[in-house]
């Protein structure tokens, strides 16, 4: 069951191709069109969105949740048509619309400019410049909707498994290439991916019904799906709605159970394995219920082992996905039924009996898969690190980790620091007693200092001494005031940790 997304520049040859191998194959074909005019039925205004993404540098709130309808739409009409079979689906940035789901062909398809200029010159009747001019905004404005909806750049060639040149390539044997990389076992939709499309879908069909709902539209929401169960994020002021959400989801097709969490924002906790009795877990829900977050678990298997079961929310009477799946009757004998999720799914549980839970699921890979697999619901204040790259050893396991959090802060563009460092920078422990201890004495110390000895002080500051020794009393300010400075912000640091403000 390959699932083509192929992205080809505005006047390139993406349709044609995309056309040309549905002809080759009978497999369905869906187009960005049938996806706006979807869009406009469903009442989503995207022309607005598209004006204000392109004319202004900052997006209004109405039109932000207008952007995530129209993504969750996106999802949702490719979820539910790839499920019927095979899909072909082209459109400006077709590689991005479903990130995180392994096995499906991304493709990108470049013509030169002068070949798209001759097409634009035959189709709209302009001289060639003129058609240069067009096709050069209209780049730049499609490239300002890419960043601003997929939070990505149409260059980056990590995005794409195949890309293909037509300047010296027909458009038939393009087809060809294109087919045979489709039927690789490489792009055979696996287990790990059906789940998460199904998943994919029923969070775009989450976000839909409570945006249509009357009593819950216009509430930013962060909205998961796991496994069939939906977890929802909400902030303090729609707490009067809260019960809303619930009542709402409880007729949504597929979900067999959902969770609100009310959350100020969401931190993100990324590890290899999860103990709701360690310590790394007491000092996350601390600093969650200091700020009213919720906390959202990953688990990253990054030795590129496939995790055929997504743990998360569901309980333990539910059972695999698998066994739900249509196998066409085979049955795959490797597959274990018993994976271990290494305490993934008793941290969410207790993370949901505290009510600090927004979510948890599994993913393999390395950074370009987390990314893929939470940027749509990107809201977090805070990423923390914990155990990961375990089997590298301690030196090569420290660097890739670093290397993750460059990655990760980068790309979400939220702060990013290991399990490590938790307690140092955000929590009050023994060691920052011992600290705050310290740097008091040395405050008093220091101020005791100038007090007992003002007579030689203001010799050197003014008196005759300074007359001698000007220099003096330049080096002595500009080493003695930020001596002062940290050791006394030190201490007030530590003392606003002590009252929680960070």
């Amino acid at each position: 069951m390959p699932i083509v997304l192929i992205s080809s520049s505005p006047h390139g040859s993406g349709r044609e191709l995309a056309q040309n191998l549905a002809e080759k194959t009978g497999w369905t074909l869906y187009s960005r069109d049938q996806v706006v005019e979807k869009a406009y039925e469903t009442g989503i205004r995207l022309s607005r969105l598209e004006t204000s993404i392109i004319k202004s540098p900052v997006i209004r709130e109405n039109l932000a949740r207008e952007r995530d309808l129209y993504l969750a739409l996106v999802a949702k009409t490719i979820c539910e048509t790839a499920t019927d079979g095979n899909l072909i689906y082209h459109g400006r940035a077709g590689h991005l619309i479903a990130p995180g789901i392994p096995g499906v062909l991304r493709v990108g398809l470049g013509s030169t400019l002068e070949m798209r200029i001759d097409r634009v010159m035959k189709q709209l009747n302009l001289p060639q410049e003129k058609a240069r001019e067009y096709l050069e905004k209209l780049d730049e404005d499609i490239e300002k909707w890419i960043r601003y909806i997929h939070r990505e750049t149409s260059r980056n060639a990590l995005a794409y498994d195949l890309f293909l040149n037509l300047q010296h390539m027909t458009l038939e044997n393009a087809s060809t290439i294109l087919y045979e990389t489709a039927i690789l076992k490489d792009f055979r939709l696996t287990l790990e991916g059906r789940n998460k499309l199904d998943d994919k879908c029923l969070a775009a069909n989450a976000k839909i019904h409570l945006a249509r709902n009357p009593e819950t539209s216009g509430m930013d929401l962060g909205i998961r799906a796991v496994n069939g169960a939906v977890t929802v994020t909400y902030m303090p002021r729609q707490e009067v709605s809260a019960a809303s959400i619930s009542k709402a989801l409880r007729g949504l097709k597929g979900c067999r159970e959902n969770i609100c969490t009310m959350a100020e924002t969401n931190i993100l906790w990324i590890q290899e394995s999860f103990d709701p009795k360690g310590e790394n877990f007491d000092q996350v829900t601390q600093l969650a219920k200091r700020w009213g977050a919720a906390i959202e678990l990953l688990r990253l298997d990054s030795e590129g082992k496939e995790i055929f079961l997504n743990h998360g929310l569901e309980n333990s009477q539910s059972g695999p996905r698998s066994s739900q799946m249509d196998t066409g009757g085979v049955e795959d004998d490797d597959i274990d039924t018993g994976y271990e999720d290494k305490g993934l799914s008793e941290t969410v549980e207790e993370l949901v009996a505290i009510g600090r839970s927004a979510g948890g699921f599994s993913i393999s890979g390395a950074a370009r898969e987390v990314i893929d697999a939470v940027k749509d619901n990107n809201n977090y204040s805070l990423i923390i690190l914990g155990n990961l790259f375990l089997s590298k050893g301690h030196e090569t396991s420290t660097r890739l980790t670093r290397e993750l959090g460059l990655e990760l802060k980068e790309k979400l563009k939220a702060p990013v620091i290991t399990s490590g460092e938790l307690h140092s920078r955000f929590l009050f422990g023994k060691k920052q007693a011992f600290k705050l201890l310290g740097y008091v004495l040395a405050t008093f110390l220091i101020y005791w200092l100038v007090f007992s000895f003002q007579d030689p002080i203001l010799n050197i500051l003014g008196g005759e001494l300074h007359s001698k020794f000007k220099w003096a009393a330049s080096i002595g300010i500009a080493l003695f005031v930020p001596v002062v400075a940290y050791v006394y912000s030190t201490v007030t640091g530590l003392v606003l940790k002590i009252v929680d403000i960070d």
